[in-house]
C-alpha cells in the first residue's frame, strides 16, 4: 500500500483509505514538524529542530511541547495504519521521519516530475513532458504553510517558485512544439507573471503573438516591458520585436 504525504496546500497524509488531515497534526507545530523532517533526507538535531521552529522564540517548556507534539503525530500516524513510533524517531539528541519504502511525498514528487519533463523534451516527446510538466506545476504553485514565516520554509518556497517557472517555460515550448499556439501563448503569459524582468518571458511571449500573427499585441507587450524595466530596475531597453 502506498503513503501519500502532501506538504503543499492541504497538509495530509494518506494510507490505505485513511487520511490523517491538518487537524490530526497538533497544531502549526506539528504541521511545521511534518513538513521540516520531510524535506530533510537525514536526521536532524533535537536542538536544530527547536532553532527551526521558534526561531530564538521557544516557549520556556520547549522540551515539553516538543516531546507531546511528537506523541500526537505518532498517535495519529498509527491511526491510519502507520508505524507511528517507527516512523518518527528521536534518538541520541537526533530527530528523523523515516517514511516507508515507495512513499510518494508532493514536493519530492514536483522535483521528478519537471526533472523527467525537461529530458523527456529533449529526447522529443512533447506529449509526455507536458504531461509530466503539468502535474510538476500542479504540485509546485500550491502553497507551502501559508500565514507561517521561517527561514527554511522561504528556501523550501523559492524552490517551489523555481520548479513552477521550470514547468511553465517547458510548457510554453512543448505546447507550441505540438502545434498548440493558443496553450503556449497562455503559459507565456503565466511566465511573465511569475517572471515579470526576465528577457526569457518576453521572449516567449512575444515569439507567441507573432506566431499567432498578432504583431501589436507583440509591440505592446514589449513596451509594456520596457516600462517596467525603467520604472522599477532604472533600466533602458531599446530593442524591438525585431531583434527578438
Amino acid at each position: 500500500m502506498t503513503t501519500r504525504v502532501n506538504l503543499t496546500g492541504t497538509i495530509s497524509v494518506s494510507h490505505a483509505g485513511d487520511e490523517m488531515r491538518p487537524e490530526d497534526m497538533s497544531g502549526v507545530i506539528g504541521r511545521m514538524i511534518l513538513v521540516r523532517l520531510s524535506r530533510s533526507n537525514y536526521a536532524i538535531s533535537r536542538t536544530a529542530l527547536v532553532d527551526d521552529l521558534w526561531e530564538g522564540l521557544e516557549p520556556q517548556s520547549v522540551d515539553s511541547v516538543l516531546d507531546a507534539t511528537c506523541s500526537r503525530l505518532r498517535k495519529a500516524l498509527t491511526h491510519i495504519g502507520l508505524p507511528g513510533k517507527e516512523i518518527l524517531i528521536s534518538t541520541g539528541g537526533l530527530m528523523q521521519l523515516r517514511w516507508p519504502v515507495a512513499t510518494k511525498i508532493d514536493f519530492s514528487e514536483a522535483t521528478r516530475f519537471i526533472d523527467n519533463a525537461e529530458g523527456t523534451y529533449k529526447r522529443g516527446d512533447y506529449a509526455v513532458a507536458t504531461k509530466e510538466a503539468t502535474i510538476a506545476y500542479s504540485i509546485a504553485q500550491r502553497p507551502l504553510l501559508p500565514g507561517i514565516n521561517r527561514e527554511w520554509l522561504i528556501r523550501d518556497r523559492s524552490h517551489l517558485r523555481s520548479i513552477s517557472e521550470r514547468s511553465v517555460q517547458l510548457l510554453c515550448d512543448s505546447w507550441r512544439e505540438q502545434g498548440d499556439l493558443q496553450s503556449s501563448l497562455l503559459m507565456a503569459n503565466k511566465l511573465m507573471e511569475l517572471t515579470p524582468y526576465s528577457e526569457v518571458a518576453i521572449r516567449k511571449l512575444i515569439c507567441s503573438y507573432v506566431s499567432l500573427g498578432d504583431k501589436a499585441a507583440a509591440t505592446k507587450v514589449l513596451n509594456d516591458w520596457k516600462t517596467v524595466l525603467a520604472k522599477e530596475l532604472q533600466i533602458i531597453e531599446t530593442r524591438e520585436i525585431e531583434d527578438f
